[in-house]
């Protein structure tokens, strides 16, 4: 049982994403909150969840500082930020503040419950519609490198269409209608992907693929075969 805390400032999301996750036999919500300093003294008061899930903008204490403190005094608990922010800034302090995973609230229903369930397991997650942007603000600032030995690392024909797809910003859904599999199937060949790489989420998974020419060393090989 993943047991879940919902924070968010709009009592309609509060009650969307409590009967979203109250569907799921593997989760239970055990606590609401509409503001920041509420998520704490539930906490305080012995409310244990696994999960945070919470918006940036809450009133009296915001997001980034409820995963700080989280962080810092129950690092047991994981934080994951929901919300319509997707300005840089909030991407780079809310993984500072600690919080395991970014999402925005344009996410589906699937990639929702994946998302938590990666988190509760320990790994980091980022949502697909934001991940190109986090995988940028990694290169910023960064050469490639002249000459880069490539690993030995497979990637399957599907599993480099969809990290195509990933790169470009490719929401699940919008890559499984253009490779017509399911969503489900997309996400199963991503994590294989981050797996085989041994990296912690899909923009770490991108940076990967780019460092090691993986995806152009794929399209030469094709292109070979095909003369």
């Amino acid at each position: 049982m993943i047991r879940v805390l919902i924070a968010d400032g709009n009592e309609h999301t509060l009650a969307g994403v409590k009967n979203l996750l109250s569907d799921e036999p593997e989760f239970e919500v055990l606590s609401q909150a509409s503001d920041g300093e509420s998520v704490l003294e539930l906490i305080s008061a012995g409310v244990t969840p696994d999960i945070v899930l919470t918006d940036v903008h809450l009133p009296r204490i915001n997001g980034i500082l409820i995963a700080e403190q989280i962080s810092r005094h129950f690092p047991f608990i994981k934080t994951i930020m929901f919300t319509t922010e997707d300005q840089e800034q909030y991407l780079i302090d809310g993984f500072k503040s600690g919080i395991k995973s970014y999402l925005s609230k344009l996410v589906g229903r699937e990639e929702l419950i994946f998302a938590i369930r990666q988190v509760n397991q320990g790994k980091y997650y980022i949502c697909t519609l934001l991940a190109s942007r986090l995988t940028l603000l990694f290169l910023k600032g960064t050469e490639a490198a002249s000459l880069i030995v490539e690993p030995n690392i497979e990637f399957s024909g599907r599993e480099m269409e969809v990290l195509r797809l990933i790169s470009d910003g490719c929401t699940n859904q919008e890559i499984a209608d253009q490779l017509f599999t399911s969503r489900r199937t997309v996400e199963g060949h991503r994590q294989a992907m981050i797996n085989k790489t041994g990296v912690r989420n899909t923009p770490a998974l991108v940076k990967y693929a780019m460092r090691y020419n993986l995806m152009k060393t794929r399209e030469d090989t094709t292109r070979s075969a095909s003369r």
